[in-house]
C-alpha cells in the first residue's frame, strides 16, 4: 500500500515503543469494540484520534473493503497499515459477522431501566457527532446506539457492524479514545490482578494445608455423592397477600420424614436456596436433593420479578425490565415469609420435625445478594451512589446491576432474620450495594464460593476484596479456577436466539456441582446441624483432595486485606515497563 499523508504524520510524531504498542495492538481492538458491539443508522464516518493524530474512516469504504477486499479510502489505508496481515483478515471477517437476534428482545432490553444505565455508560465512549446549525457538536451516544441496534436487528442481513453503522442516526461517530484507552488499561490491569489474587489464594491454601491436622480422606465418606436417605420432592405455592406476591417453592425432603433423627420434634434443619437473576428454582434441584439425602429439608424458592418468567415477559413485551427494582427488598423478605409459612405448617404437614431456628441460606449471584442481606448486610446508599457516579472505567458488570438499587426509597432496610444461622453466597453482587461497612456487620458463619473466570462479578474486586471485609470468626473462601459466572455456549451466539436464551447458556459443569454438593453440605452440617464430624471437610486439604485439573479447587479460612493488596501491588508492578516520556526522561507506564 502507498504511504499517505496520515502515515507520514505518524512517523513525524516520533512515537516511542509504548505508543507503537497502543496503536498496533489496540488499533484493531478499538474498531472491533466500536464497530461490532455498539454503533448503528446513517453515519458517514467513524472518527478516532491517536496521540496528536486524527483518523476518520468512511463507512462506505468499510463496506467496500468488507465485501470486495479493496481499499478506496486513504485513511482506511493508513489504518490497515497499522495491522498485520492476520489482523487485517480478522478485521474484515468481523465486518461481515452477522447476528440474528429478535428485534423485540433488543428493544425491550435497551428501553428497560437496566438497559438505559448500560447505554448511558456506553454513550460516554461512543458519541454522536452532529452538525447543528453549522456547528459540530458531540453528544452522549446512548440514544443513537439504541436506535441503531434496533433498526439493524430488523434488517434482513441481521445485526452486522456495517448495518449498525448504516443506521446510526448522526453525521458521524466519535470514539472517546481517552476513555477507551482507560477502559482498555483497566481490563488489562484487572486480568493481571485476577491472576495474582488467585495465585495468592492458592498459596494461602497450601500454607493452611501444612498447619492442618493430617486427614486421610480416602478413608472417609465421599460426600460428593448422595447420602443414606431417600428423597421426596414436594412443590408448594405461597401467597403473600400483603405484598400481592405468589411464591413457588420446591421442597426436597428426606423420607420417611418421621424416621429422620428418630422422629424427634424440631430436629431437621432447613436450608433455603435462592436462585440468580433470570434463573429459577429448578436449576438447583441437584443441590437440594443432595442436602435432603443427608437429612436436611431443602427449600428451593423462586422469586417472581427476577426469575426466568420475568425475563420472558420482558422479551415478549409483557414487562419493562429484566428485573423489578423492588427485588432488592422483596427477595430477602421472601426468605423470611417462607420461614414463617414453614413454621405455621410444621405441626400439621411435617410432623413438627422442622427446626426453623436452625436455618441456612445459599444463593447464587442475585441470590447470593439475598443471602448476604438476610445475614445482616444492609444497603449502603452512600457507597452505592459514589460507585455509580463514576464513569465507565471498569469492566465490573455487577456494578451496573447494583446501581439500579438507587431507584429504591432511601430508608433503613433491615433484612436480618435471626433464624438464619449460616449463609453460602456464590459469586455475589455485593461490593457497591453493601460495601465494607455493611459486610463487616455480618456475624454468622459464611462460605463464600467464587469462580476464577467470573467476568460478571470479577474475582479480585467484587469477590476476594469483599471477603477481606468480613469480620465473622467463621468464614471460608472456596475458589474454583476455570469456572465462569455464566457458561455461555459460544457456538450458538451466531445463530438465531430464541426469547428464552436457553440455546446460549450451558448447564453448570458436573465438577462444579460436585464441589458445591460436598463443601456446601459440610458447611451446613457444621454450622446449621451442629455436626462437628464434618469439620475435616472444611479444610484446605479436602479441597485439594477433590480438586480436578479442569477446575482446580482451593479453600481458605482467611485472606487479610494486606495479603489482597500485596497481590494487587505485585500485579501492577509486573505490568509496568520502562519508556521515555516526551521530555526524554525514563518513566514507568502500566501496560
Amino acid at each position: 500500500m502507498k504511504m499517505n499523508k496520515l502515515q507520514k504524520q505518524y512517523n513525524q510524531l516520533k512515537i516511542n515503543n509504548f505508543d507503537h504498542y497502543l496503536i498496533r495492538n489496540w488499533g484493531l481492538g478499538i474498531l472491533i469494540a466500536l464497530l461490532s458491539a455498539l454503533p448503528t443508522q446513517a453515519a458517514e464516518r467513524v472518527y478516532l484520534s491517536f496521540a496528536t493524530a486524527n483518523l476518520s474512516v468512511s463507512v462506505n469504504a468499510l463496506e467496500t473493503y468488507a465485501k470486495e477486499g479493496t481499499v478506496n479510502d486513504p485513511e482506511l489505508e493508513s489504518y490497515l497499515l497499522l495491522l498485520s496481515s492476520d489482523d487485517q483478515e480478522q478485521f474484515r471477517n468481523l465486518l461481515q459477522d452477522s447476528y440474528k437476534i429478535d428485534p423485540l428482545m433488543i428493544s425491550q432490553f435497551l428501553y428497560s431501566p437496566t438497559g438505559q444505565i448500560f447505554l448511558e455508560k456506553l454513550g460516554d465512549l461512543i458519541q454522536a457527532k452532529l452538525n447543528e446549525q453549522g456547528t459540530i457538536t458531540l453528544r452522549n451516544g446512548s440514544d443513537a446506539i439504541r436506535t441503531a441496534l434496533i433498526k439493524a436487528s430488523q434488517d434482513s442481513e441481521g445485526l452486522t457492524p456495517l448495518n449498525i453503522l448504516r443506521y446510526f442516526p448522526s453525521q458521524g461517530i466519535q470514539v472517546n479514545t481517552q476513555l477507551l484507552f482507560e477502559l482498555r488499561d483497566q481490563i488489562q490491569i484487572l486480568s493481571r490482578e485476577t491472576d495474582a489474587v488467585i495465585e495468592e489464594i492458592v498459596k494461602i491454601s497450601n500454607d493452611e494445608i501444612i498447619s492442618e491436622p493430617l486427614t486421610d480422606y480416602s478413608q472417609k465418606r465421599d460426600i460428593r455423592y448422595p447420602g443414606s436417605h431417600s428423597t421426596l420432592k414436594r412443590t408448594i405455592l405461597l401467597n403473600d397477600r400483603q405484598r400481592n406476591r405468589k411464591i413457588s417453592v420446591d421442597l426436597y425432603l428426606p423420607t420417611p420424614l418421621n424416621q429422620v433423627n428418630q422422629g424427634q420434634p424440631n430436629s431437621i434443619p432447613v436450608i433455603v436456596v435462592s436462585h440468580g437473576l433470570a434463573a429459577n428454582r429448578t436449576e438447583y434441584a441437584a443441590f437440594g436433593e443432595h442436602l435432603a439425602s443427608y437429612g436436611f429439608v431443602a427449600a428451593l424458592i423462586q422469586h417472581p420479578g427476577s426469575d426466568t418468567d420475568q425475563v420472558e415477559a420482558l422479551l415478549s413485551g409483557r414487562a419493562t425490565d429484566v428485573f423489578k427494582v423492588s427485588e432488592f427488598v422483596d427477595r430477602p423478605t421472601d426468605i423470611s415469609f417462607l420461614l414463617d409459612e414453614l413454621e405455621r405448617r410444621n405441626p400439621s404437614e411435617f410432623d413438627g420435625q422442622l427446626n426453623l431456628n436452625q436455618v441456612g441460606v445459599a444463593g447464587y449471584s442475585f441470590g447470593a445478594y439475598t443471602a448476604l442481606a438476610i445475614a445482616g448486610a444492609e444497603i449502603d446508599f452512600d457507597n452505592l451512589q459514589a460507585d455509580c457516579s463514576a464513569k465507565l472505567d471498569s469492566p465490573n458488570l455487577a456494578r451496573l446491576f447494583q446501581c439500579r438499587a438507587l431507584e429504591l426509597p432511601r430508608t433503613d432496610y433491615q433484612f436480618r432474620d435471626e433464624r438464619v444461622k449460616a449463609v453460602m453466597p456464590i459469586n455475589p453482587v455485593n461490593s457497591s450495594i453493601f460495601g465494607e461497612q455493611s459486610l463487616s456487620q455480618i456475624q454468622v458463619p459464611l462460605l463464600w464460593q467464587t469462580s476464577g473466570e467470573d467476568k460478571v462479578t470479577p474475582v479480585a474486586w467484587e469477590q476476594v476484596r469483599s471477603f477481606t471485609w468480613l469480620t465473622t470468626p467463621h468464614k471460608y473462601l472456596l475458589l474454583a479456577e476455570g469456572d465462569h459466572h455464566i457458561n455461555l455456549n459460544l457456538s450458538m451466539v451466531n445463530q438465531a436466539v430464541s426469547s428464552s436464551l436457553k440455546e446460549v447458556i450451558d448447564p453448570v459443569p458436573v465438577t462444579i456441582n460436585n464441589y458445591m454438593n460436598a463443601v456446601g453440605l459440610a458447611f451446613f452440617k457444621v454450622y446449621v446441624a451442629n455436626d462437628q464430624s464434618y469439620s475435616p471437610y472444611l479444610q484446605a486439604a479436602y479441597a485439594k483432595a477433590i480438586s480436578e485439573d479442569t477446575y482446580p479447587l482451593s479453600l481458605v479460612s482467611s485472606v487479610t486485606p494486606e495479603q489482597f493488596y500485596q497481590a494487587i501491588r505485585q500485579a501492577r508492578q509486573q505490568g509496568k515497563v520502562l519508556i521515555k516520556n516526551q521530555e526524554g526522561n525514563d518513566v514507568y507506564s502500566t501496560l
